[in-house]
């Protein structure tokens, strides 16, 4: 554009122009930038600087918690923390955000190059890098040994910073599959299988794959009918389709099959392993229809199944061994995975408050940004508690020879409860920290925010919906007074908090028993309705507590009060039944839970 047509355009619009400094028709280069433009990506580069500080060592509050529930083994474990800590933002995020790609997410190639049938899944090369790291943790090994869940779960919790990956479901399949096999009876194969499965490294190791899911109901299980049957040898074949396939590359499947056409429901499943190659060595009996096109979890190639006559390996014919042996361990590992997805969404709304500015401000001096901020924290923080706590009472479970009954049922209960509570909060405090970014925190090559919330949608209906799990605790409810359980366990945890803290929690507990006394006095419809505030109060009141237990040992061993005041704010959001205030006092907490050292 010449000055003169400039002038026009000036003239014609009756505005104010910048009329020094002739723009011609040559073109000086291809991008043009100017300094108020160049300050705002500087910024933007600090804070791509700050996103890659060390995803473990940066998150004090999760230092504290492993060196609480580790004891002697923290000083071992820490170091090894720390180095993979230090790839998760860095090499790691990089490998998961190339593969996550569209254009790079898994395809199936049906046939080989001469046209025989071998339906191969293919990911593009990062899937293996990314592999390679997850897995050479050894993290298998560890969730698998009894006693191992709360070390294994330390390094599960920071690889999930980047979401899902495509590895972080398979991982946990690989480690229940492994517990499974060391508890059936010997069979051909099965120590080599083991000695795969536990393999640290992606590159050499199989992974393993569970599907229930078929076409007629997820969540009502019961109506499987995939059918398994047996030669007049004693070998076994499966015969059927599974709709919702994850893994859909394993070399070892879990699935259930309909042994028995007589027995009615669950009872007539039982579990089968399916290895991807037949002992004589050949391509075992099954095809791949085609991939699914998810919303999240992309790089996770996810597919329908048909078993053709399916060589398969009985691994029990009771269906709950299936339930207390994957399904249950998996709920565990969904609401660790969500955690860290919201833990990472919010370091990364964080950072960007911290190198932001709009209207002559920081924007994290703005009480709403704030606000949004410190809720999320606080509710994350009081979530791990909660989870930690449970996993490591899993590993007491798991290396008792007579464990407590309530201990177990409590267990049971709230690893059940809390897989629905918190993927639930997480997708809306994922979304949170994505608004405290604005429009670049909907932007997909910008940051991993995105890839976040929609895994973590995803992940929030894995292992049962929120009605499947509403359901399942009403009926232990009703079947084994697991209400009952819940008071006994935490009257005794409540008694051993400090003062203030425990009259507010035996307030809230009062409060549940109140909603117990009301939800059993309704019909058994509005009980369904009724079961999903008192499950949600379970929760937080559990939550609180596990908290402060942490909060106590916080404020003797390192002098810091930051999981005290997380567990304020979160009492204050989730327990009080009364309104609070927004105060200067509620602002002074809010700025207190924000430490930077413990984000």
């Amino acid at each position: 554009m010449t000055t003169s047509n400039l002038k026009k355009i000036t003239e014609r619009d009756g505005t104010d122009t910048i009329t020094d400094g002739a723009l011609t028709d040559e073109v000086q280069q291809v991008e043009r930038t100017t300094p108020g433009q160049t300050y705002g990506r500087n910024n933007m580069v600090k804070w791509v600087n700050l996103r890659e500080q060390n995803a473990y060592t940066r998150n004090g509050n999760f230092q504290h918690s492993m060196r609480f529930y580790l004891g002697d083994a923290f000083g071992r474990v820490d170091a090894d923390l720390t180095e993979f800590g230090a790839l998760v933002p860095t090499a790691l995020d990089v490998a998961v955000t190339e593969n996550d790609y569209r254009f790079n997410n898994p395809r199936i190639d049906p046939y080989d190059f001469i046209g025989n049938r071998v339906d191969r899944v293919v990911h593009h090369p990062d899937y293996t890098t990314a592999g390679d790291m997850i897995y050479g943790t050894g993290l298998v090994k560890k969730l698998r040994t009894m006693g191992g869940l709360r070390e294994g779960y330390g390094h599960y919790f920071l690889a999930n910073h980047v979401g899902e990956a495509g590895h972080l479901c398979p991982v946990v399949c690989n480690y229940e599959t492994s517990r499974v096999l060391h508890l059936v009876e010997d069979f051909p194969e099965r120590e080599n299988y083991i000695n795969k499965l536990e393999a640290p490294s992606y590159t050499d190791n199989w992974t393993s794959s569970q599907f229930l899911t078929e076409v007629q109901g997820g969540s009502d299980v019961g109506a499987n009918d995939t059918r398994a049957w047996q030669d007049e040898a004693g070998q076994w074949f499966i015969r059927g389709e599974k709709w919702f396939c994850s893994n859909a590359n394993a070399e070892l499947m879990v699935i259930s099959a309909r042994r028995s056409m007589a027995r009615k429901g669950t009872k007539g499943l039982s579990m089968f392993l399916i290895p991807n190659s037949k002992p004589d060595g050949s391509r075992n009996d099954y095809t791949l229809r085609r991939l699914k096109e998810k919303l999240g979890t992309r790089a996770l190639a996810s597919a329908e199944i048909d078993f053709h006559d399916a060589y398969a390996i009985p691994l029990g014919d009771n269906f709950n061994f299936m339930l207390e042996k994957v399904v249950h361990h998996s709920r565990i590992a969904l609401a660790a995975a969500v955690l860290g997805f919201a833990t990472r969404a919010l370091q990364l709304s964080y950072d960007f408050a911290c190198t932001r500015e709009a209207f002559g401000k920081n924007i994290l001096q703005y009480p709403l940004v704030k606000e949004n901020l410190s809720r999320v924290q606080a509710d994350i923080t009081a979530s791990m508690a909660g989870t930690f706590d449970l996993i490591a009472l899993q590993d007491r479970i798991d290396t008792d020879a007579s464990p407590d009954a309530d201990e177990v049922a409590f267990c049971r209960l709230m690893v059940n409860i809390g897989k629905s509570v918190i993927s639930k909060r997480t997708v809306d405090n994922i979304h949170s920290a994505l608004d405290g970014i604005g429009g670049n925190g909907a932007i997909e090559n910008t940051s991993s925010l995105p890839r976040l919330l929609r895994d973590a949608i995803i992940l929030e209906n894995w292992e049962g919906t929120h009605n499947t799990l509403y359901m399942q605790v009403l009926r232990d409810f009703h079947r084994y007074q697991h209400d009952a359980v819940y008071l006994r366990v935490m009257d005794k945890r409540i008694a051993a908090l400090p003062a203030t803290e425990k009259a507010l929690a035996q307030d809230a507990l009062e409060n549940l028993r109140g909603q117990l006394i009301d939800f059993y006095a309704a019909s058994d419809d509005l009980q369904t309705l009724k079961v999903q505030d008192v499950v949600t109060l379970m929760a937080n009141l559990h939550y609180y507590v596990a908290l402060t237990v942490e909060a106590v040992d916080q404020q003797q061993t390192e002098g810091s009060d930051n999981k005290q005041q997380c567990a304020s704010l979160f009492y204050r959001n989730f327990l009080a039944q009364q309104p609070q205030p927004r105060d200067e006092q509620y602002l002074a907490l809010c700025e207190t839970v924000l430490n930077i050292d413990k984000v």
